[in-house]
């Protein structure tokens, strides 16, 4: 459990944030006796995922929809699954696309460039294979 100085530094967000994300509904800390908010792995997972979603510019309503429906324990809204997963498909193409474009400009960098972004992209690869196995898994 982390207070929310602790997640703010472990997440590189303000507390600002972490505050703003518990007063919209994204997070739910648990209370101690003396009233501080405590956040648990699960924050953890749902501000990588926030980041993430984030970075593909989806609104902070959007995204907190998609994390309620991923821990809804009620029937799953079938045709926002749906959405989802077709927007999944349409980034998955453009990704595509994108590297066919970078090819022929990747092939043209030496081994130090070439492994600078091989760290780079491996690093959102992983992030990006987390949400996917959240979503599929």
């Amino acid at each position: 459990m982390y207070r929310i100085g602790e997640i703010a530094g472990l997440m590189n967000v303000s507390k600002r944030t972490i505050d703003y994300y518990t007063q919209i509904g994204l997070l739910t800390p648990a209370r101690t006796e003396s009233n501080y908010r405590m956040y648990g792995e699960d924050s953890v997972k749902i501000l990588e995922l926030v980041e993430h979603y984030k970075t593909l510019n989806m609104p902070l309503e959007e995204i907190k929809s998609y994390i309620k429906m991923l821990h809804s324990e009620n029937i799953i809204d079938k045709e926002k699954v749906e959405q989802h997963c077709d927007q999944i498909a349409v980034l998955m193409e453009h990704l595509k696309e994108e590297i066919k474009f970078m090819e022929p400009i990747l092939r043209e960098l030496n081994k130090e460039e070439k492994e600078m972004l091989v760290n780079k992209l491996s690093l959102q690869g992983v992030t990006l294979a987390q949400t996917l196995l959240l979503l599929f898994g």
